[in-house]
């Protein structure tokens, strides 16, 4: 309620009041703009928990992933989140497959899914598989012709780690047409490491090791998912190896029936400013440019983002953000764009004290210089922690969605990790 003062004459009463009422009028025309960050699914040790890698939707807005934790028998599962229906808000978790800890079908799953346009989903363990390897499987799970009915399993192909076959797979799998490609972190003619292909068909398909990491200063450790351009070469990052052992970024380009790897980019170079140990997806953008994260290096030896530009001998790199404690630290996982505006958003594993990671944005500038970053969310265990998976962004809302391994709901070792949606 308005209480005039009492020593003002009425006619200055009266001009404050409308004026006071203009501006309120006005304030509330103007639409929030604050981001808004919540939990949409806490996982529970009776249930499944430690959701691994980053979420993946359907056409229909459902979520997808993986939990290395829980299910039936104890070993994982893959889930599906299914959005509020009218009226509430409360998101439904079904879990679609439990991984069994015997058998070949494998178990603990490793990385995010991959989704194709029929709903059918893939991904890979980091055991079981080969009854005398224990290396992992690639596996598929196919969307039921009926609503409500089980997915099928099926065991695409068990890594053995002999004729120069991988083990522990640990990165999500790309699909072009009807090849699935995917790394292995070690294995391979070196143990290094391994990029696979497999063309589904009778039989079990065909699947061959394309290249095997390790040789000399060869690239060593895949530690991120291939990313493939429209020439069908691939690209990925290392951990280790390159021309100074802190990591590379490398791409593979098919010449008839052969595969011909090249290092783009070695980390390390004499100065650690150029970040190490890069991990996690590469992004491209329109012109051709390579983008992603470090773990560690930078100004504050806690990972940076940045930008690879190709040259005539070797690409070029740009650091576009120095990680540091205050505004969040060491990246487990690559970023995901924003094509409306072309920024970019990510995840870090730690942060500022009494936090346990957070969601990025980083902004282009306008002209030079390094990117702005916003902290879009802080996790403080209560409502999750230590995020390893990257962001999904639904492209219709611009809603973002992603995973923490830890926090949440207590019960579990570290907690039992939640899901997340953040409204930009």
């Amino acid at each position: 309620m308005l209480r005039w003062v009492p020593n003002l004459s009425k006619t200055f009463g009266r001009l404050t009041l409308v004026f006071f009422l203009f501006f309120v009028a006005f304030a509330l025309s103007i639409p929030a703009r604050a981001q808004t960050a919540s939990t949409i699914y806490s996982f529970a040790l009776h249930d499944s928990f430690w959701p691994e890698g980053g979420l993946v939707e359907d056409a229909s807005g459902n979520l997808y992933g993986t939990t290395v934790g829980g299910g039936t028998y104890g070993t994982g599962t893959v889930y599906q989140l299914s959005p509020p229906v009218k009226g509430s808000t409360t998101w439904t978790k079904t879990v679609l497959y439990s991984f069994q800890p015997w058998g070949s079908t494998g178990h603990t799953p490793s990385s995010e899914l991959t989704i194709d346009s029929s709903g059918n989903l893939y991904g890979v363990t980091w055991s079981g598989g080969d009854g005398r390897c224990h290396c992992g499987v690639l596996y598929e799970l196919i969307h039921p012709a009926t609503s409500g009915a089980p997915w099928t399993h099926l065991v695409l192909h068990a890594f053995t780690n002999t004729n120069n076959d991988g083990r522990l797979p640990n990165a999500a799998v790309v699909l072009s047409s009807n090849t699935i490609y995917g790394v292995t972190q070690q294995g391979g003619l070196y143990d290094s490491g391994i990029v696979y292909r497999l063309i589904p068909g009778k039989n079990g398909g065909t699947y061959s090791v394309i290249y095997s990491f390790g040789a000399n200063n060869d690239a060593s450790g895949p530690n991120g998912p291939l990313l493939l351009d429209s020439a069908g070469s691939l690209y990925g990052v290392t951990s280790l190896g390159g021309a100074f052992n802190a990591g590379a970024v490398y791409k593979l380009a098919q010449n008839g029936g052969s595969w011909t790897e090249s290092i783009l980019f070695s980390f390390g170079g004499g100065s650690l400013s150029s970040g190490i140990t890069p991990v996690g997806n590469l992004l491209f953008d329109s012109p051709g440019n390579l983008y992603g994260v470090t773990e560690a290096g930078g100004a504050s030896q806690l990972g940076v983002a940045y930008e690879l530009s190709p040259a005539s001998s070797s690409w070029t790199q740009n650091v576009l953000f120095n990680f540091s404690k205050p505004v969040g630290s060491s990246p487990l996982a690559g970023m995901t764009w924003n094509p409306s505006n072309g920024s970019l958003y990510g995840t870090t594993s730690a942060g500022a004290s009494h936090t346990h990671g957070s969601v990025f944005q980083l902004t282009p500038p306008v002209s030079g210089g390094l990117w702005t970053e916003t902290l879009l969310q802080q996790f403080t265990f209560t409502n999750g922690g230590l995020p390893s998976g990257r962001v999904l962004r639904d492209p219709t809302t611009g809603y973002l969605y992603g995973t923490t391994y830890n926090g949440g709901v207590s019960g579990c070792d570290g907690n039992c990790g939640v899901d997340y949606q953040i409204i930009p």
